[in-house]
């Protein structure tokens, strides 16, 4: 059975803080993001891998734990796409750091990992399924859409003011030449 190589980002809050540490709405801070493959067996395989095959992706911002999303295969949550960038990034660079010509990858394919990474494809959040097991957290929900519309208003209320303040100054400075 082939693996599955679709992964998700997933934020995670360092030990010790409170949990809305990272809603950066709330606090300013944005928690750090790390990736998760979807497929357990995927996951297994990692673990099964050298140790250098494993410090590669660790050190290329890969948790070797599994985490779905609710994406659909060969898609990702278009929210995550500057951070699976960076992801990429820190892939390819690292390459040129490990060892990895002679490691044991067991029945991870580097290949196919590649070219599903550039097969994918973003898909709006608001399409996305809630993962698996995960009740339903309504509050949470209900003032997340609250405070996004706040937010709304106010880029509102700031747009107008400066609807106001350039008409204001086209007025006075059509005053003044006259």
């Amino acid at each position: 059975m082939a693996l599955r190589y679709d992964f998700d980002m997933v934020a995670v809050t360092p030990e010790g803080l409170p949990d809305k540490f990272g809603n950066l709405a709330v606090t300013g801070v944005a928690t750090e993001k790390v990736a998760m493959f979807r497929d357990p067996e995927t996951v297994a395989a990692l673990h099964r891998a050298d140790a250098a095959v494993q410090t590669y992706f660790a050190e290329s911002g890969f948790a070797l734990q599994q985490f779905d999303s609710g994406a659909p295969p060969g898609r990702y949550p278009m929210r995550d796409e500057d951070v699976r960038i960076a992801v990429i990034d820190k892939l390819s660079a690292n390459l040129h750091t490990h060892d990895l010509a002679h490691a044991i990858w067991d029945d991870f394919d580097f290949d196919a990992f590649m070219d599903a990474l550039s097969a994918a494809e973003p898909v709006e959040d608001e399409l996305l399924a809630p993962p698996a097991g995960s009740p339903p957290r309504v509050e949470e929900l209900v003032a997340a859409r609250i405070a996004s519309r706040r937010s709304r208003g106010r880029r509102m209320m700031a747009f107008g003011g400066l609807m106001l303040g350039l008409i204001l100054l086209i007025y006075v400075a059509s005053q003044i030449l006259m």
